[in-house]
C-alpha cells in the first residue's frame, strides 16, 4: 500500500513537471496562472518526499510508528510553508529558519530517545529470557509439566478439581503426585507466559524478540492447558486473558477462544489420564490407602471431537 501511494505521487509529480515545461517551453496560453500548476508540483513533491521518508525511517526505526504520521504531517507543512514564504512572503525567511531548524531538530532527539527506550526494551526482554533458561525453579515446574502432559492436555476432571478443592466431593480424592506435579507445572508455565503477555501489552518488554523466541511453543502451552484456562476463568474473567490475547496476535487464534462456548467439543488431542484412571481417581479410596499406594494411570487417551475419551484397545 505504501509502495503504491510513492508510486502515484511520483506519477503525479512526473505528469506535472511534463505539463509546466511544455507550457512554459511551448508558451502556451492557459486560462488561469501558472502559479497553480506551480504549487501542484510543490504539493505532490512534499508527498513525495513525506512518503519516502516515512518508510525509510519506519523500516529504519519500527518503533516509531506511533507518532511517526503525525511528524510526518509536521515535515509536509513545513515543506509547503517554507515555499509559500519564500515565493510570496521573503521578508519571513528569518523566521522561516529558526521554524524548521527547531522542528527538525526536535524530530532528531524524538527518534534519538525513541530507539533508546527499544534498545533498553530488548535489553530487559533479553535478560528475563536468559533468567528463565538459569532460573531452578522455572526449569523444575517446566520438567514436571512436560514428563506427562508434553503431548497431551490436563482434562476438565482435574482442572476443576484443582480449583475446587475444598468442595466435599473432593475431599479424600487422592490425586498421584507425579499428576498434580505436572499440572502445578503447567500452571506455572501459564502464568509465566501470561507475564510475559502483559509486558508486552504495557511495553516493557519486545514483542518481536519474544515471538522469535516463543511462538512455536505457545500454541502447545494454550492446548496442554486449555481446561485449566477455561476453569480459572470461571471466577474471574480476566485471568489469563493477556495470554489469550498473544495466542492470537502470534498464531492468528486462540483455542481458548475458539472452543470457549463448548469446550467439550474441542479438538485437542490427547488427554492424561484417560477416562478409566480418572474414575478410579475420584472414587473414595479404602481406608488406610496412602497417596503413593495409588499407582499412575497406564496410558493416555485420545479425545475425539465429542469430548468422550477413547480408551486404549487391548494388546
Amino acid at each position: 500500500m505504501s509502495n503504491g501511494k510513492i508510486g502515484a505521487a511520483a506519477g503525479v509529480l512526473a505528469c506535472l513537471v511534463i505539463t509546466r515545461a511544455i507550457i512554459s517551453l511551448g508558451n502556451i496560453i492557459i486560462p488561469f496562472s501558472i502559479d497553480i500548476i506551480d504549487a501542484l508540483v510543490v504539493l505532490s513533491a512534499a508527498t513525495l518526499f513525506v512518503l519516502s521518508a516515512y518508510n525509510f525511517i519506519l523500516e529504519k526505526y519500527p518503533d516509531t510508528r506511533d507518532m511517526l504520521p503525525v511528524f510526518s504531517g509536521i515535515v509536509w507543512i513545513i515543506i509547503v510553508s517554507s515555499y509559500t514564504i519564500l515565493r510570496y512572503q521573503p521578508t519571513y525567511q528569518a523566521s522561516l529558519s529558526v521554524l524548521v531548524t527547531g522542528s527538525f531538530v526536535g524530530m532528531g532527539w524524538w527518534i534519538q530517545a525513541i530507539t533508546t527506550a527499544a534498545n533498553a526494551r530488548r535489553s530487559h526482554t533479553l535478560n528475563i529470557i536468559m533468567a528463565s533458561r538459569t532460573s531452578s525453579e522455572y526449569q523444575q515446574q517446566t520438567r514436571a509439566s512436560s514428563k506427562i502432559y508434553i503431548s497431551s492436555v490436563i482434562p476438565p476432571e482435574l482442572a476443576e478439581w484443582k480449583f475446587n478443592k475444598s468442595k466435599p466431593e473432593y475431599q479424600g480424592v487422592v490425586v498421584p503426585d507425579e499428576i498434580e506435579e505436572a499440572i502445578s507445572g503447567t500452571i506455572y508455565i501459564l502464568n509465566y507466559f501470561e507475564f510475559l503477555a502483559q509486558g508486552i501489552r504495557y511495553r516493557d518488554l519486545d514483542d518481536c524478540l519474544l515471538r522469535e523466541c516463543f511462538s512455536s511453543i505457545l500454541a502447545g502451552i494454550e492446548r496442554r492447558g486449555f481446561h485449566i484456562i477455561i476453569e480459572s476463568q470461571k471466577t474471574d474473567p480476566r485471568n489469563f486473558e493477556g495470554l489469550i490475547e498473544l495466542c492470537k496476535a502470534w498464531n492468528k487464534e486462540s483455542v481458548v477462544e475458539r472452543y470457549r462456548s463448548n469446550p467439550d467439543n474441542a479438538a485437542l488431542g490427547v488427554r492424561y489420564p484417560d477416562d478409566n484412571e480418572l474414575k478410579r481417581i475420584f472414587s473414595p479410596q479404602p481406608k488406610g490407602k496412602t497417596e503413593k499406594e495409588t499407582a499412575l494411570p497406564s496410558a493416555p487417551s485420545l479425545a475425539t471431537t465429542d469430548g468422550h475419551p477413547v480408551a486404549p484397545s487391548p494388546t
